[in-house]
């Protein structure tokens, strides 16, 4: 299955926010273990780059940089290519980040976009998630339950 990551999802499992990490590490580990193919836009990444050195600060970009390539294990990323753009334009999305995160998913044929902001995607005819929404899809809708096995 190929699932589209919004950026909030990556930041929680990166930033280990307290109330979302735990939903977002199972999401990383499966993507690890190619379970799910999980999937970022390029533009996404210059995103998380900037959000990881706290607007853009020089002296972050070495951590900022090896957190990204820790990501890079679990997640591809898809370019932006101009017809992307041109379609995330000439769409009547709101926000012009999400219009292209959303023609990237559709390029790659996201069986979901994983997102903590789903109002955003509210166009999409990808279905979309929070990370516990769709662990509890696959449950019910798939018969696939992931729970941590304790060492």
């Amino acid at each position: 299955m190929n699932f589209f990551v919004d950026t909030n999802i990556v930041v929680d499992y990166l930033d280990k926010r307290p109330e979302f990490f735990e939903s977002a590490r199972k999401l990383m580990i499966l993507g690890f273990l190619h379970e799910f193919t999980l999937w970022m836009s390029s533009s996404q990444v210059t995103d998380l780059f900037y959000l990881l050195t706290n607007g853009g600060c020089p002296s972050e970009g070495d951590v900022a940089k090896r957190s990204i390539r820790q990501m890079r294990k679990m997640v591809r990323i898809c370019s932006l290519t101009e017809a992307d753009v041109e379609a995330a334009l000439d769409s009547t999305w709101g926000d012009f980040e999400d219009a292209c995160v959303y023609q990237c998913a559709l390029r790659v044929k996201a069986d979901a976009v994983v997102t903590r902001n789903q109002k955003d995607f509210g166009k999409s005819s990808i279905k979309v998630f929070d990370c516990d929404e769709l662990f509890a899809y696959l449950a019910e809708e798939k018969g696939l339950t992931y729970e941590e096995i304790p060492w």
